[in-house]
């Protein structure tokens, strides 16, 4: 069997092209230069000393594959295409890896999902090389155009045509491989087959580790660099070092949480730190035991961070700001929207250590064009909060003020639902925001 087949010959051919063009043609200058500068930049001792790291532990897990059997030479092509675009593109999104709490669980399922059994199937049979070195260009393009068809609802016709032509593809695709698998049955019945599909999943398993020690190094090299800020002793810097290591060791939500909470305190004593200790434990038993609240007092602060989780709204640790001395959490900006400044929505909740008082949605509005999809969408979150924290929804005489763009407030038992809309002055393109809150009186 040939190492590289046909596929893999085709983006083979038209990268080299790619790169001759990058290199060689006078109106490609500028891309040269960004290319020199981001060569330069990746080649700095924190990034090569990780990749030394991660060349040592991947030599290690293939000398260990190699003497149980599982790897042999000719999966030299598999480690390196595996390498390129698993292990090597994991270490660029560290940060992203540590906001989603599923990638080590999804990292083994999607690799045994039937999609992917699929793929691996599909890809075990090639048109001839010049019908893929055709094909490869046109898939690119169609995709490029998918990409930036779905970004605006003004393209919603080219989407679904580009979708059609894909979708035909695929049938195409899967046709050719059921005739291939009943003519020539041999091809796809190897004992390298078997290694070509089941090294790369494998490979990954044993690399995950590595990647969860990565996170947690990342973390407190975070952590520390922030106490340099938040802790003027050195001393008690020192000794928050190693109580943080001690008492969280692998739990970094805590780690984090104590480092956002240390930011707001001042550290003069060791009964100080300890106590900063102290606080994030009771804040953790807080959460996993919570409070029943009153109904008429308001809400559970770690039930309502909950509130909009469904809605991609996730707040992050529940602190007190000790200089205006309240307590709230937030989500991050949600994007609704294409443009260069897109509008956005985010939440609050707000209250004391141990009540919420008031939850609130404000959006962004940074195009005046754009007003009935970001009233659209407060309608559409509004609605879900209402839901979640009083179980009602929202009004009529609500739902038009939103929709109509009007301020109005309303009472609903002993609690005070109310929109207010701020304009925001000589703003270029009339831009304003939302505030929809709902608080206990």
């Amino acid at each position: 069997m040939d190492i590289f087949n046909n596929r893999e010959i085709a983006v083979g051919f038209w990268l080299s092209v790619t790169l001759f063009y990058i290199f060689l043609s006078p109106k490609m200058t500028d891309v040269r230069t960004s290319l020199k500068h981001l060569l330069s930049a990746f080649f700095v001792k924190q990034i090569m000393s990780v990749l030394l790291w991660m060349i040592v532990y991947i030599s290690f897990i293939i000398f260990f594959l190699y003497k149980v059997g599982l790897w042999n030479t000719g999966q030299i092509k598999n480690t390196v295409f595996w390498c390129v675009s698993f292990s090597f593109t994991s270490l660029f999104k560290i940060e992203s890896i540590k906001e989603d709490k599923n990638f080590f669980k999804n990292s083994v399922i999607d690799s045994f999902k039937l999609l992917a059994i699929l793929q691996f199937i599909i890809g075990v049979y090639t048109f001839s090389v010049w019908i893929e070195i055709l094909l490869i260009p046109v898939l690119v393009l169609m995709g490029a155009m998918l990409a930036i068809a779905e970004k605006s609802e003004r393209h919603n016709k080219v989407k679904t045509l580009l979708n059609f032509f894909i979708f035909v593809f695929g049938i195409i695709l899967i046709t050719y491989t059921l005739y291939m698998l009943t003519t020539n049955f041999s091809d796809f019945g190897s004992t390298n087959t078997a290694y070509d599909f089941f090294i790369p999943p494998l490979l990954t398993l044993l690399y995950l580790p590595f990647v969860f020690f990565m996170i947690l190094y990342s973390t407190y090299e975070l952590v520390f660099v922030r106490l340099q800020f938040s802790i003027k002793s050195k001393l008690y810097r020192n000794l928050a070092k190693i109580y943080a290591l001690v008492l969280f060791n692998i739990r970094m939500s805590l780690l984090d949480q104590w480092s956002y909470y240390v930011v707001n305190v001042n550290i003069k004593s060791h009964a100080d730190l300890i106590e900063s200790f102290q606080h994030i434990f009771k804040m953790r038993r807080f959460e996993r035991n919570p409070l029943n609240v009153p109904v008429n007092l308001g809400w559970n602060p770690y039930r309502a961070k909950e509130f909009l989780s469904h809605k991609g709204l996730n707040t992050g640790f529940y602190n007190n700001n000790v200089f205006e001395h309240e307590w709230f959490a937030v989500s991050r900006m949600q994007e609704f929207s294409d443009g260069i400044f897109p509008d956005n929505i985010t939440y609050y909740v707000e209250g004391s250590e141990e009540v919420v008082k008031v939850l609130k949605l404000k959006v962004n509005v940074n195009d005046a064009v754009r007003t009935h999809k970001a009233c659209g969408k407060l309608e559409e979150v509004a609605e879900a909060l209402s839901i979640s924290s009083l179980s009602l929804h929202l009004s009529e005489e609500m739902k038009n003020a939103i929709l109509g763009c009007q301020p109005y407030s309303e009472k609903v038992d002993n609690k005070t639902i109310a929109l207010i809309v701020e304009y925001w002055s000589e703003h270029e393109f009339n831009g304003f925001h939302f505030k929809f809150t709902i608080s206990s009186d």
